[in-house]
């Protein structure tokens, strides 16, 4: 099977999981604010933000490395498994240490009484993390995209009931997506058979010395990944309030679309491209992968952009409709982040975790400077450019990391039609002029024009692959 062939089945697979699962739940939006108001919605959030920040920390991000080291010919996959279980299993242990000193001193108020959901939610959460990294490794792409759809079923069918029938708000939202990652950690357990790889035995001391080499310098990846996308609702909530967080964790809703389509091709492409890393053609694989998947995501984005409110009207109820306004610079730093996660695979090819590392710390850092400055003087959308700029930020440093590892035909129409995405999304925040809208989707195709044909080839062979 060819390269592209390879990468498109996996697009195809991926995408029955990732595509239509992201989908329903996003359509249970207006169930969310519907039934929940914009505090609890906003308690949600920095709860569920707070552990994903804790997890790469405590585990040591040991799952990236476990992945990484499958894919290595003649690896020791029993040695890799057992020592990824392990730190998993520390890190739950810590992390309800950190749960029980919030509940005893309660200086943490907004969560009082949510500890314990809070604690499963986490356990949930790194076990699942494990099996799909795991899969990953092992490239069971199949098993990955059926967990994704019985996560998805169980996220549909637990919320209405938790939060229709019985109505247990808050409490309810918990236990729904606890159940939902329980369900696809389980099937993934069954499906990897990872038991027959766990051995209790000591395990290679060098073995372990050199994925925590790897995976050590990738928690600033991560927790940088975490403050470009969450360090705003923390700075908005202390600034601004609890409420103005939820309507901003609610602007993330319609960005998730394109998080959602960028999931798909980056797991499909992360295989793809530590198994091609060496190849004679590499360069020009990576950068013509680039390309395409770039320009996609530009033409998604800027339909968002342009249907904004008409999204907000349906899916954001009550007080939330004022986030639309929120909404188009989150969409292009979402195009942004695509970028930087495209190139993140072929970082982790060339193990070159310090790169990564580098990147996420300076756009942390940039991030939350800029967050400060911007929320005090602009409010909730300062917090939105804020993370638009930091978004190219960690983009630049990653492409010069790269460097001659891939190579992009005429990049400069790239870097073009980014700042027209910007355009749009100062008109469409400001003005709210269709028109000029239209024109610059426009735009965008006539400059893009020798590369539309392949993303609509593209799209065409994943339809193949689904049907």
């Amino acid at each position: 099977m060819s390269k592209s062939s390879y990468l498109i089945k996996n697009m195809g697979i991926l995408t029955i999981s990732n595509f239509s699962s992201k989908i329903l739940v996003f359509l249970l939006v207006p169930l969310y604010t519907s039934v929940l108001s914009t505090k609890e919605y906003g308690t949600y959030d920095l709860a569920v933000s707070t552990a994903t920040l804790l997890y790469p920390i405590l585990t040591l991000n040991i799952v990236d490395a476990v992945m990484r080291f499958l894919m290595d010919k003649e690896s020791d996959k029993k040695a890799i498994a057992s020592i990824g279980l392990k730190y998993v299993s520390i890190s739950s242990v810590l992390f309800g240490f950190i749960m029980l000193f919030f509940y005893i001193t309660g200086i943490w108020s907004e969560i009082n009484g949510l500890e314990g959901y809070i604690f499963s939610y986490y356990i949930s959460y790194v076990i699942n993390q494990f099996f799909i990294q795991f899969a990953k490794g092992l490239e069971k792409v199949k098993n990955m995209g059926v967990a994704g759809v019985l996560s998805t079923i169980v996220t549909i069918i637990a919320n209405l009931f938790f939060l229709l029938v019985i109505k247990w708000g808050l409490i309810g939202f918990f236990l729904a997506n606890i159940l939902a990652q329980i369900v696809s950690a389980i099937y993934l357990f069954m499906k990897t058979e990872i038991y027959n790889y766990i051995e209790i035995k000591r395990q290679p001391i060098a073995l372990r010395r050199e994925m925590l080499i790897y995976s050590v310098p990738l928690i600033a990846t991560v927790v940088g990944w975490w403050v470009n996308s969450c360090a705003d609702k923390y700075i908005v909530t202390f600034i601004l309030g609890i409420s103005a967080n939820g309507l901003l964790s609610v602007s993330y809703k319609i960005p998730q679309i394109i998080n959602t389509i960028q999931g798909i091709f980056t797991q499909a492409w992360q295989i793809s491209a530590i198994k091609e890393y060496g190849s004679s053609d590499t360069a020009d694989f990576y950068g013509k992968t680039f390309i395409v998947i770039n320009l996609l995501m530009c033409i998604v984005c800027s339909f968002l952009i342009f249907m904004t409110r008409p999204l907000a009207y349906i899916l954001y109820a009550n007080d939330f409709y004022e986030a639309w306004k929120y909404v188009p610079f989150l969409l292009v730093s979402s195009v942004l982040n695509c970028a930087s996660g495209l190139l993140g695979p072929i970082l982790s090819a060339k193990k070159n975790s310090k790169a990564m590392m580098w990147s996420a710390i300076v756009g942390a850092v940039a991030n939350i400077i800029m967050n400060i400055v911007f929320v005090n003087l602009t409010g909730i959308q300062g917090a939105t450019f804020a993370t638009l700029v930091s978004s190219y930020i960690i983009y630049i440093i990653r492409k010069y990391a790269v460097g001659e590892d891939i190579y992009i035909n005429n990049y400069y129409v790239i870097i073009v039609t980014w700042l027209i995405l910007v355009v749009q999304g100062i008109i469409e925040s400001n003005f709210m002029n269709y028109y000029l809208e239209i024109l610059c989707v426009v735009v965008i195709i006539i400059i893009n024009k020798n590369s539309v044909w392949q993303v609509l080839n593209l799209v065409k062979n994943i339809y193949k692959n689904i049907k």
